[in-house]
């Protein structure tokens, strides 16, 4: 097996580290928990298992009246950072535009492993599918989009999961093709041999809806991040959107634009 260090490429590590681009990051991680919490006093949450594991839990918010669309929300961290509890404050406008709003944990890295993860986001995607009879959005952000794009090619056989009928996805600065986080500091972490990378990106394998996948991309990002963005729109041609640059936008306020992404799905 080839040691870590003799991969790793800090020019290529600096491009998917956002933190090192926003000097701010920090800021922006602890405005998202008070918010949230802010939010989840507001609006309680009803919290369902979509499987035994104590991560494996929703937080649902359903707005005054019937709901127009489900949106399954999958949070970025690289796989490795924050809870469902982070990211209740992206609830609110979704709410107001008539979407339930599900908010999803899952296990981190190291603790399992990435392929367990993509099971838990499949299961998820699919207890939220049987649950509710709307229309189903599964939105993500950059560890989260991967994981949307997970659900979106999913073998829901092989899975052993009923098939969600999903209407969209929607990544937002998202990570289609694992192979380049081999060379950066994730890889301890994420511990992927080469076949593993390849076998858990989504790049590599075909959408088994057809229904669309929005990509996504803050304008502010580094060119990893696009070039993530313009690999899945060409390797899912007819099912992936062309990048959609959100201008303006870094790393993490991008997921602001959630609402405006959303709406063309509830028309």
């Amino acid at each position: 097996m080839t040691d870590h260090h003799d991969l790793y490429d800090d020019a290529l590590n600096t491009e998917y580290m956002p933190s090192r681009r926003v000097p701010n990051a920090r800021e922006y991680f602890a405005a998202w928990t008070r918010d949230s919490a802010a939010v989840r006093q507001a609006h309680p949450p009803t919290t369902l298992a979509y499987g035994p594991g104590e991560h494996e839990t929703l937080d649902v918010f359903g707005p005054a009246g019937e709901a127009r669309a489900t949106l399954l929300w999958i949070h970025g961290g690289y796989w490795k950072a924050f809870y469902k509890e982070d990211f209740s404050s992206l609830a609110p406008p979704l709410l107001t535009a008539g979407v339930r709003v599900a908010v999803m944990s899952y296990d981190l890295l190291p603790g399992v492993p990435l392929r367990r993860i993509v099971q838990q986001a499949r299961q998820a995607a699919a207890f939220v599918g049987q649950r509710f009879a709307s229309p189903l959005i599964v939105a993500g952000h950059s560890a989260g989009a991967h994981l949307a794009a997970m659900i979106h090619c999913a073998d829901w056989k092989a899975e052993g999961l009923p098939r969600p009928r999903i209407t969209a996805g929607i990544g937002i600065s998202g990570l289609y093709d694992l192979s380049p986080l081999r060379r950066t500091e994730l890889q301890p972490d994420l511990q992927l041999s080469g076949a593993e990378a390849r076998d858990l990106s989504p790049v590599h394998h075909p959408p088994t809806t057809t229904a669309p996948f929005l990509v996504a991309v803050g304008g502010l990002e580094s060119g990893a991040f696009h070039g993530q963005s313009a690999a899945l729109a060409a390797a899912w041609p007819g099912v992936a959107t062309a990048p959609q640059t959100l201008p303006g936008r870094h790393h993490f306020d991008a997921p602001d634009d959630l609402l405006s992404l959303t709406q063309p799905f509830l028309e």
